[in-house]
């Protein structure tokens, strides 16, 4: 090929083997990246820029996707939408005068398969509507690996609370600092802070009880605890999108 250019990117959609999907109505949406088109658990993406080769084109697009899984997953269900990559199509844009348009299709990898914790199987009518104000930075990807490995029963809450936590405040330095950039109030970072490093047993607590003595979550911290995470985790792909945000308090998650 003299010119080659990508013209679709292709992709599976698959999800958690206790999810799947009846009968959902195509979809299709336009942003800075391209064209999107999904249908028969398929997405066709059409990019708006030139990429001359799967690496370039998917180097682009797999992080909005990323986006839409981590974004699914936090506002619905876990595993409720994977993107698998299946191929690109080519085309020469300057082909050889005796010649036609050339398509080549080029395997790959998978994208991303996250298995899923849910107990109960959920059929879906509808594809998850993409994020438009959320980006999965390497942060929110961080994050939310620790919750998916929290919700698969391989941490306690505690632990990845507080890592949580910690990547919020890393950048600022200051949880006041975090606060503020973040829009969340200081009594939602300090009270995640008080359970995740006070709270647990002899398998769970960050810390050693003194003299043995431990103080257990309550099902009303747990469930404090869970919300105020997975909010968190929303909050940092949010503002990481430059999206206007609006004051995380006390008044917006469960009573603890």
């Amino acid at each position: 090929m003299r010119d080659p250019h990508v013209q679709t990117v292709h992709y599976e959609i698959t999800s958690g083997e206790d999810i799947s999907y009846r009968d959902p109505p195509p979809l299709s949406f336009s942003n800075h990246l391209g064209t999107f088109d999904v249908a028969d658990n398929k997405l066709g993406v059409t990019p708006v820029e030139h990429f001359s080769d799967e690496t370039g084109a998917r180097e682009a697009i797999d992080p909005f996707l990323r986006a839409w899984e981590i974004d699914a997953d936090l506002n619905l269900n876990v595993g409720m939408i994977r993107f698998k990559f299946d191929r690109v199509d080519i085309v020469d844009r300057d082909p050889p005068p005796s010649g036609a348009s050339q398509v080549i299709y080029a395997q790959g990898d998978s994208f991303m398969v996250v298995g899923s914790s849910v107990t109960l199987h959920l059929t879906c009518s509808k594809y998850p509507d993409p994020p438009k104000t959320f980006r999965a930075t390497p942060e929110v990807q961080h994050a939310h690996r620790r919750w998916l490995g929290y919700h698969s029963g391989r941490e306690p809450l505690q632990a990845m609370a507080y890592f949580v936590l910690t990547i919020l405040e890393r950048a600022p330095g200051v949880r006041r600092e975090a606060a503020r950039a973040y829009q969340i109030d200081s009594d939602v970072l300090n009270a995640i802070g008080r359970l995740s490093s006070t709270k647990g047993d002899e398998n769970t607590a960050r810390k050693a009880g003194a003299h043995n003595q431990y103080q257990d979550l309550s099902d009303r911290e747990k469930q404090w605890l869970e919300e105020a995470v997975r909010r968190v985790i929303l909050r940092l792909g949010e503002h990481a999108s430059g999206a206007p945000l609006s004051l995380i308090t006390l008044k917006d998650l469960p009573a603890i």
